[in-house]
């Protein structure tokens, strides 16, 4: 067994971009925490679809406007989204999430959105019939501050311990 240990190390997006793409798309489903009015955490498993933008990552959530969601996110914005995989990889992004308000910004978003799930052999019309134009078709955008790609190959026999991060710099 192969064992080496990197400490996390700050780089620019395009240096874990590969791996953050390949392992958000691949993994699909991803933990994304919110924090009640009490300063507790809570998860739910949602789909973040992203796209890179200028160098840096911007993921969308198309979704429905629960009260609990929407309280949340009115009091705090912030979020934290992980995944995982069964060989330890894993991704943690740490966002600014806000409501998309307006129907251009909806429909690119659907775009994106029914191009994955044709990818993923789902169908977001079961979901969503008028597609960008569905009253119920709600979408987050998320805003990553932080992003961590941190890759361990135990599946393998083989502990990497490399972990990139990457700061957006305001």
């Amino acid at each position: 067994m192969t064992s080496t240990t990197a400490f996390s190390a700050e780089v620019r997006f395009d240096e874990l971009g590969a791996d953050f793409q390949r392992l958000t798309g691949e993994i699909g489903w991803c933990s994304v925490a919110t924090v009640d009015r009490k300063n507790r955490p809570r998860n739910r498993m949602l789909r973040v679809t992203w796209e890179i933008a200028d160098d840096h990552p911007i993921g969308w959530i198309s979704t429905r406007r629960s009260p609990v969601k929407t309280a949340h996110l009115a009091r705090n914005p912030y979020v934290s989204c992980s995944y995982w995989t069964p060989a330890h990889d894993a991704v943690f992004a740490d966002c600014t999430a806000t409501w998309v308000e307006t129907g251009e910004d909806k429909q690119h978003v659907w775009g994106i959105v029914a191009a994955e799930a044709q990818r993923q052999g789902f169908d977001p019309y079961a979901i969503w019939a008028e597609g960008a134009a569905d009253p119920k078709f709600e979408v987050l955008r998320l805003d990553p501050w932080r992003v961590q790609v941190t890759l361990q190959d135990l599946e393998h026999g083989e502990t990497i311990g490399s972990s990139r991060v990457w700061h957006a710099h305001s």
